[in-house]
């Protein structure tokens, strides 16, 4: 459901408050903003995870007005030599969901805007679909001619997002690892491309995934923890700004340049602590 007016005034005041001086860090220490979609489809419901098609054409249209849009893979090439330009943004989606090939792409051609796609392998597989849309009739993920397509387009990159999109942190490290080691492999042979990002799954991860990514290969890896990656952000916990359906003109202008971003990072500290507390849970459960 849409915010209440009184909810959706509160958050532009704080925004509006904390503008002066994350616009400010921004302008003097410019980086890259990674922007977090998943699907782009029209439902009946408002979906935290999803945007209208009308809705991500607006914002693409935003982005192609004046910021500085880049692949992944060049917006880290810049930000590991400190490039002092004006602030990059890049654009990812996770999941590797159907409506990204057929609503997506088209606006992302229209604008010139490049993305990356994190893909499932069993989603791809048609074995299994994101348990939040369980009930949808329709097929929900790209099946892996689709992914190629994708992967030979020149505005688009695929990443991996594991085989099955568990809670990395629950699983044993023997598991842990298949799933990031063989994920890629499986997307590997499938593209006959190699493949160099890496996604944790609902963000969810520790020092040992972050050491189990970097030493399965992959150049980088995103997080959902919010935010603007700098020269000194370790490449495998990288930050990512959510875009919604309730993101008009102006709360796009607003994410672009950071005014949520402390409000964001309380939020995702109170996230943190309910993982931790799910993880730790689960854990006992198994062990008993």
């Amino acid at each position: 459901m849409p915010d209440a007016p009184t909810t959706r005034l509160l958050r532009h005041g704080i925004a509006c408050a904390c503008l002066p001086f994350t616009q400010s860090a921004n302008m003097l220490f410019p980086g890259l903003r990674i922007l977090m979609y998943h699907r782009v489809a029209e439902l009946e419901c408002f979906d935290q995870l999803t945007v209208t098609p009308a809705r991500f054409e607006q914002q693409m249209q935003r982005l192609a007005q004046g910021t500085q849009v880049l692949s992944l893979s060049e917006s880290l090439n810049r930000l590991a030599v400190g490039s002092r330009n004006r602030p990059t943004v890049a654009v990812t989606f996770d999941d590797g969901y159907l409506d990204n090939l057929h609503h997506a792409l088209p606006i992302l051609e229209r604008y010139q805007v490049p993305a990356t796609i994190f893909i499932t392998t069993d989603f791809c597989d048609q074995n299994h679909s994101h348990p939040r849309y369980a009930a949808s009739a329709d097929r929900l993920h790209l099946n892996w001619q689709e992914v190629r397509q994708l992967a030979a387009h020149p505005l688009i990159t695929i990443g991996s997002h594991t085989m099955t999109h568990p809670y990395l942190p629950t699983l044993t490290a023997e598991l842990a690892t298949q799933e990031i080691v063989d994920s890629r492999q499986i997307i590997e042979h499938q593209l006959g491309a190699g493949i160099e990002f890496f996604c944790y799954p609902s963000g969810d991860f520790g020092p040992r995934e972050v050491e189990l990514v970097a030493h399965a290969g992959y150049r980088a890896a995103v997080s959902v923890a919010p935010g603007l990656n700098r020269r000194g952000t370790d490449r495998y916990t990288l930050r990512r700004t959510e875009i919604t359906d309730k993101d008009d003109a102006f709360e796009m202008w607003l994410k672009l340049h950071g005014a949520f971003d402390p409000a964001h990072r309380l939020l995702h500290l109170r996230r943190q602590r309910r993982f931790a507390a799910q993880a730790a849970r689960l854990q006992h459960t198994g062990s008993t």
